[in-house]
């Protein structure tokens, strides 16, 4: 784990009136000097279930956390995509290719401060009905790996983290079915994260308890009716703003790296 601890303490409390620059999805107003964020997720980062994505979704949280944090301007590029697994956010995918223009518009802007948020799995782990599914590990790893080759070789000087899939019901069955089987495979990508980590130099790894952070507080999540009764999957406002916190505090962690401090 490339995370150096004792970071963002006083992040936890933060309200919602936060600079209203931070909540921008598209980066063409980004310069030199801003901290530019890119997130690439499926319907938990798309904020699903939320009354207002454009306010409440975790990337749009998470910017605002990170604004408020260092004082510097944050740009957001929210590409979270319902359904979505690690397939359909392949180099040449649709999903791919508009985050990838996100990244061109900063570079092209001389912004120099690029980090990329991933967390892609829960998609992959069904037992079926979205792209793929089951995704075997091996499988999902490889592909895990192709969007990374591709991000580095694409954003020079980018860093990335993997942010580990949290955990949902094993109830959990909607127009895909994954239910305990789905659940246990789910878990089972995270060693495969682990891995990917170690064996680059420009890739962070996200908190590891999320799994457990979520799993212990129902309170987290949305609760949805489905085909096995009701399910959790996809957190409320409260869970959004609490993922957001766990993924400022990573991202915070490779910012101050960079040179740039907390403000308190």
């Amino acid at each position: 784990m490339k995370l150096l601890r004792r970071l963002l303490s006083a992040l936890m409390v933060i309200g919602a009136a936060l600079p209203a620059n931070a909540q921008s999805s598209e980066p063409s107003n980004a310069k030199t000097g801003d901290i530019n964020l890119l997130f690439i997720g499926n319907s938990i980062t798309a904020g699903a279930t939320l009354s207002d994505r454009a306010k409440q979704a975790p990337p749009i949280v998470c910017g605002q956390l990170v604004q408020e944090a260092t004082g510097v301007t944050t740009n957001v590029y929210n590409g979270g995509h319902s359904g979505i697994t690690t397939l359909g956010f392949l180099p040449g995918r649709n999903d791919f290719t508009r985050l990838l223009a996100a990244a061109k518009d900063y570079q092209r802007n001389k912004a120099n401060r690029i980090y990329v948020s991933i967390m892609l799995g829960t998609n992959d782990s069904a037992c079926s009905g979205t792209e793929g599914a089951p995704v075997a590990p091996d499988t999902y790893a490889a592909n895990i790996r192709k969007i990374i080759d591709t991000l580095i070789d694409s954003i020079p000087g980018c860093k990335i983290v993997l942010n580990y899939p949290i955990w949902y019901s094993p109830s959990t069955y909607n127009g895909a079915k994954y239910l305990q089987e789905g659940l246990d495979r789910l878990h089972s990508y995270y060693p495969k994260l682990d891995a990917i980590v170690e064996a680059y130099s420009q890739v962070y790894a996200g908190n590891r308890n999320v799994w457990e952070i979520f799993e212990n507080n129902l309170e987290l999540f949305t609760r949805e009716k489905g085909n096995a009764g009701d399910f959790y999957l996809h957190p409320n406002q409260v869970g959004a703003q609490r993922l957001a916190e766990i993924w400022a505090k990573s991202l915070l962690e490779l910012i101050a790296a960079d040179g740039i401090k907390q403000l308190n």
